[in-house]
């Protein structure tokens, strides 16, 4: 296996790609003391234009697929990127941050991506599973991961990495092909938690120094005027970040310039004496204090309520959350797919606050969520169901109807 570094053959694959019923890809990349990781490696695979997605799972497992490495650092694979987000089958494995790679870097969005990690959660084979574990759980073959953390920006690629390489797309239709066997009615799950993801990475990339301070975590409780100097310091850091390519953190973490603000330091010195902050903070403490100097206008903020939710919500996102468990029990998932305690918690603030409708905007309704513990939800709070003991469950639990109301 070698490089692909020629205009002409890579739109040749691009062209094979885009006629396949199924687009398989990996990236490998250099993120280490980087903002912006380096794209070091595509590789993609393929099928036949003539096989069918539909055929039984162990007659795609018997096929061949094509298989391509293609050099990012030696030709423009634009045309390619583009193929693999408007194919309606794109598929990749735990691949949170190769999309935001590609969205970053190429402004896609990969509408039809589905996640073999997803699947396998969906199919109850493990959550977060590994790619080389889940290869030898479902195909039986050991996969090398010797060669993952190496530097993939060096020329020439060693054996090893290439092997490395190609193992990591070459299994991917058969994974593809076992787990939607496995999913059947569940397979669009999978898909539209793999469409969350790459929208959340496209998200991601568009950040703007303007709106850097929105993905800050620990405001609550700080006034307008705080947030105004957490909204100009959050800028200030993300311009810096890419000013010198480095990461987010290494220049002051979320909780360290939260407490900044805080502290109210009267001088440069005052800053470079915060608890937290990084030696790369401390040499740019003078720009710090002018830019604390000048907020930023943040405008009319919603504030989340700081009030505690009515004992009866606080009692319903026990029992929701209890639901979602026995939901997430009998289909073999984990509970976080199916909701968080802050999904229950908010579910039943809304409906408490502002009754059964307002909360059909709620991710638990307005997605596959719905179907999977959605219902379940509404049932039980409209007296529907009831959530009773049962002996001989494993859990101890079960739902049943409630008896009609006289």
């Amino acid at each position: 296996m070698t490089l692909v570094a020629d205009p002409e053959e890579v739109a040749t694959i691009a062209a094979a790609i885009a006629a396949s019923p199924i687009a398989c890809f990996d990236i490998e990349f250099l993120s280490a003391d980087r903002l912006v990781p380096v794209f070091c490696l595509l590789q993609v695979s393929w099928l036949d234009a003539h096989v069918s997605l539909d055929a039984p799972a162990a007659e795609i497992v018997a096929l061949a697929p094509h298989v391509a490495l293609v050099d990012p650092l030696g030709v423009d694979v634009t045309g390619l990127v583009a193929v693999l987000a408007a194919h309606p089958c794109c598929v990749a494995h735990g691949c949170r941050q190769d999309l935001g790679i590609l969205a970053s870097r190429f402004g896609v969005v990969l509408g039809g991506i589905v996640d073999t990690q997803v699947m396998a959660a969906f199919s109850g084979v493990g959550d977060q599973v590994g790619f080389g574990a889940l290869v030898t759980e479902l195909l039986g073959i050991p996969v090398d991961k010797g060669p993952q953390w190496t530097d993939w920006a060096r020329r020439p690629l060693t054996p090893a990495q290439l092997a490395y390489a190609e193992a990591d797309v070459r299994h991917l239709p058969a994974l593809y092909a076992l787990l939607a066997e496995r999913l059947g009615p569940r397979l669009p799950w999978a898909r539209a938690e793999s469409a969350e993801i790459s929208d959340a990475a496209l998200a991601a990339s568009r950040i703007t120094p303007e709106t850097a301070w929105q993905d800050v975590g620990g405001l609550r409780g700080l006034d307008a005027d705080a947030l105004g100097i957490v909204a100009a310091l959050a800028a200030w850091r993300l311009r810096t970040a890419r000013e010198l390519d480095k990461p987010l953190g290494q220049l002051i973490n979320d909780r360290t310039l939260v407490d900044l603000v805080r502290s109210h330091p009267d001088s440069p010195g005052a800053i470079r004496g915060v608890k937290g902050i990084s030696p790369l903070a401390r040499t740019r403490a003078d720009e710090m204090f002018e830019v604390m100097a000048a907020p930023m206008d943040v405008g009319a903020v919603p504030r989340t309520t700081s009030r505690p939710m009515s004992p009866r919500a606080q009692r319903w996102s026990e029992i929701l959350l209890l639901l979602a468990q026995l939901a997430a029990d009998e289909l073999g998932l984990a509970v976080r797919l199916l909701s968080t305690r802050s999904d229950a918690e908010d579910f039943a603030r809304t409906i408490d606050e502002h009754g059964p409708t307002s909360a059909e905007a709620h991710p638990v309704l307005s997605t596959w969520r719905r179907a999977a513990v959605g219902d379940t939800w509404l049932a039980w709070l409209r007296g529907d169901v009831a959530l009773v003991g049962d002996l001989t469950a494993r859990s101890g639990l079960r739902i049943a109807d409630s008896a009609p109301h006289e």
